[in-house]
C-alpha cells in the first residue's frame, strides 16, 4: 500500500477548528492506517483506489465530512472560457487517441504541495493509468504556454529540452537515455510517429506518456496551471482529471474550462453520477436498524449527497469517486459515515473451539530455540519494489521478476535479497 507523510498543522489549517488528537483518532475511521507519528508529522497508508488521499487536501476533505465540519458532495466549480482550446489531429487516433484537460488559476504552491501533486500523479499513473498505458497526466506552468494547443504526432527526430534536463534531446534519445523513457518508451510500440502536444508557437509542451518539456516545469513561483491527460480510454482519462481538479480546487485554485475538439475528442464533463440503494440492503448488510434520515446523514459524512425517493435512497457521487461501482460500495460509505467505532460487536451464534496446528507448535518451539542462540527473525514479504531492492542500494537490476499489473507500487517485483528490506 502507498504511504504518505502529512503535517498535523497543515491538516488543522485545512480542516478548521480541530485538535491534533481529533485528527489522529479519526484517521483510522477514514480507512487510513497510521504507520507512525513524530511530533507534527504522521505517516499514513492509504488504499490505491483512493488517490485523493495521497494529498493533505484530499485527507482534509474526508476528515471534514467524518467530523461533521463540512458534509455532502464536493462540487467542482468550473468557469466556462473561450481562451483555452486543444485541437486534436487524426494522426493520434491509432497511437494515443484521447486528450482532456483543465485550467487552474490563482493558486499558491509550496514545496510540500508540489511533492504531493507529484505523488498523486504517480499513484494515478500506477493505478487507473495501468503504469501510464491507459492514461497519463502532465501538470504544467500555464504562463509558459501560448494557446491554442495542438495534440498531434511527430517523428522521433523531433527535439526539445525534457523535464529535469538542460540539454535538448531528440525523442529517440529521450526514449533511449532518460529514466522515464526507458521505463515507458515501450508503450509507444514500434511506430515511427509519436504523440506530442505543441502550443501555438510550435513549442513542445508535452511528449505523452513519457515526459513534459522543461519549459513548463511547476515551481513555487507558479500561480496558474494547465493539466492535460492523454490516454487510450476517454473515461479513464476523465476519471484521472477529476481527481486532480478536485484537489487543485481544494488547494485554492479556480478552475476554467478547455475546449477540446477533433478526432472524436470532446471537452471534459466531470459530471456527478447517481446511484440508487435500498435502505434494507444497508441495514441487513451492516446489522443495523438505521432510518432513512440517519443513512442519508451517514452518506453525507462520506462526502456524498443523498435524498430519499420512495422506498429507495438516490445518491449523488462526485466525479473523483470513481471507486464507487455499485450499491455495496454505498453500504461501505454508510458504515464509514456512521462510524466504525459505533458498531457494537456481537457473539457469533455458532460457538466452536479451535486448536493450534501441531506443525505451528513445532515451528514456534524451533523459532524460540534459534532466537535463543542469538539469531534474529525477520518476516518479510516476498514481494518488494525496484526502489527498495535496487535504487536505494545501487544494485544491478537487470534480472527482475515482475508482477503483472500490480495494484501497489511497493509490491511490484519478487525479491532476490532479504537485506534491503531489513
Amino acid at each position: 500500500m502507498p504511504v504518505i507523510e502529512l503535517s498535523f498543522s497543515r491538516l488543522q489549517k485545512l480542516i478548521g477548528k480541530v485538535s491534533k488528537k481529533q485528527i489522529s483518532d479519526s484517521l483510522p475511521f477514514l480507512g487510513l492506517d497510521i504507520e507512525s507519528e513524530d511530533k507534527d508529522l504522521v505517516r499514513i497508508e492509504y488504499s490505491p483506489n483512493r488517490p485523493d488521499y495521497s494529498t493533505d487536501y484530499g485527507v482534509a476533505l474526508g476528515l471534514q465530512g467524518l467530523l461533521g465540519i463540512k458534509t455532502g458532495s464536493v462540487k467542482l466549480t468550473i468557469k466556462k472560457s473561450k481562451n483555452y482550446s486543444i485541437s486534436v489531429k487524426p494522426t493520434v487516433s491509432k497511437i494515443r487517441p484521447f486528450v482532456t484537460g483543465i485550467i487552474a488559476k490563482n493558486g499558491k504552491i509550496d514545496d510540500k504541495t508540489i511533492k504531493q501533486l507529484m505523488t498523486m500523479q504517480e499513484d494515478l499513473h500506477f493505478g487507473i493509468g495501468r503504469k501510464r498505458k491507459k492514461s497519463s497526466i502532465g501538470i504544467h506552468d500555464l504562463d509558459k504556454i501560448s494557446f491554442p494547443l495542438i495534440y498531434t504526432t511527430t517523428t522521433k527526430n523531433h527535439k526539445f529540452i525534457p523535464l529535469n534536463s538542460e540539454k535538448e534531446l531528440s525523442i529517440s534519445e529521450i526514449i533511449a537515455d532518460t529514466e522515464t523513457g526507458k521505463d515507458y518508451g515501450h508503450l509507444l510500440g514500434q511506430s515511427s510517429q509519436v504523440p506530442i502536444i505543441l502550443d501555438t508557437n510550435q513549442k513542445t509542451v508535452s511528449f505523452p506518456p513519457i515526459i513534459n518539456a522543461a519549459v513548463t516545469t511547476v515551481t513555487t513561483k507558479t500561480k496558474n496551471l494547465f493539466v492535460e491527460v492523454t490516454g487510450i480510454n476517454k473515461d479513464d482519462a476523465e476519471d484521472m482529471l477529476s481527481v486532480v481538479a478536485t484537489i487543485l480546487q481544494s488547494a485554492g485554485f479556480s478552475l476554467e474550462h478547455i475546449q477540446i475538439s477533433g478526432a472524436k475528442n470532446s471537452s471534459p464533463k466531470l459530471k456527478e453520477k447517481t446511484m440508487i440503494v435500498n435502505p434494507s440492503l444497508i441495514n441487513q448488510t451492516l446489522g443495523l436498524n438505521l432510518n432513512t434520515s440517519k443513512i442519508i446523514a451517514s452518506l453525507k459524512k462520506s462526502r456524498l449527497n443523498a435524498i430519499s425517493k420512495g422506498k429507495n435512497i438516490v445518491c449523488t457521487i462526485p466525479a473523483y469517486r470513481f471507486d464507487i461501482f455499485g450499491p455495496m460500495d454505498l453500504v461501505e460509505e454508510v458504515a464509514l459515515g456512521y462510524g466504525i467505532q459505533n458498531f457494537e460487536p456481537t457473539m457469533s451464534p455458532s460457538q466452536t473451539i479451535g486448536h493450534t496446528n501441531p506443525i505451528s507448535l513445532q515451528l514456534k518451539s524451533l523459532n524460540q530455540i534459534i532466537i535463543g542462540l542469538g539469531f534474529l527473525e525477520a518476516l518479510n514479504s516476498s514481494l518488494s519494489s525496484k526502489r527498495v531492492l535496487y535504487d536505494m542500494t545501487n544494485r544491478d537490476s537487470k534480472k527482475i521478476i515482475s508482477v503483472l499489473d500490480s495494484k501497489s507500487q511497493e509490491h511490484t517485483i519478487l525479491r532476490d535479497s532479504i537485506l534491503p528490506g531489513l
